[in-house]
């Protein structure tokens, strides 16, 4: 991501914000992307090169947006409760993924968790992990079932997309919210 995808970057995460309220999905609140606190944060990751942009070749048009973390609060707060003061470091997190409407369907899921797979042994790092609102059935579902990459782990076919492990449930003292959390383990 370049900063002068800023606002761009907003944008998609607003309209799938928007998405998901009007389907009733509890995930994030539209207007929240927006906020200073937000912006300041996603700037960040993108000045960091911890964000991300799927482009769509021949259009040129923003396909899918992630952020990659090892190193997050947020993190820290959600992993280490269950793994320990320094054990939620062995991973890297994937946040704020949101494939567009127009490219939905087209396998972008499985590819981006490829890339973010290959790079967690680059970074020094042993699970992939991601998280959700505990409340969001489809959405743990879809983890469950089918959020990973195209990989080889010796038991099943090359390429066949298969889902997440869940690791039980969250809750945010200082929120209250509660978040479902998923892994895969990379390194062996």
């Amino acid at each position: 991501t370049n900063p002068e995808e800023l606002e761009e970057y907003i944008n998609i995460l607003e309209r799938a914000a928007e998405w998901m309220e009007s389907q009733n999905l509890s995930q994030w609140i539209p207007g929240t992307f927006r906020k200073p606190d937000a912006r300041a944060h996603i700037s960040s990751a993108i000045v960091n090169k911890t964000s991300y942009v799927v482009i769509h070749i021949p259009t040129s048009t923003i396909a899918a947006i992630f952020a990659l973390n090892s190193e997050d609060p947020f993190d820290q707060m959600l992993w280490g409760p269950l793994l320990g003061e320094d054990g939620w470091k062995d991973a890297l997190y994937v946040h704020r993924l949101v494939v567009e409407k127009d490219f939905q369907g087209r396998g972008i899921v499985p590819k981006v968790l490829k890339f973010t797979e290959e790079l967690v042994p680059q970074k020094g790092k042993v699970f992939l992990r991601l998280d959700c609102r505990g409340n969001n059935p489809g959405l743990r579902k879809f983890y469950r079932e089918k959020c990973r990459g195209l990989v080889h782990d010796g038991e099943e076919k090359e390429g066949k997309v298969k889902g997440l492990k869940e690791l039980g449930t969250y809750t945010n003292p200082a929120t209250g919210i509660n978040y479902a959390r998923f892994e895969r383990r990379i390194v062996f």
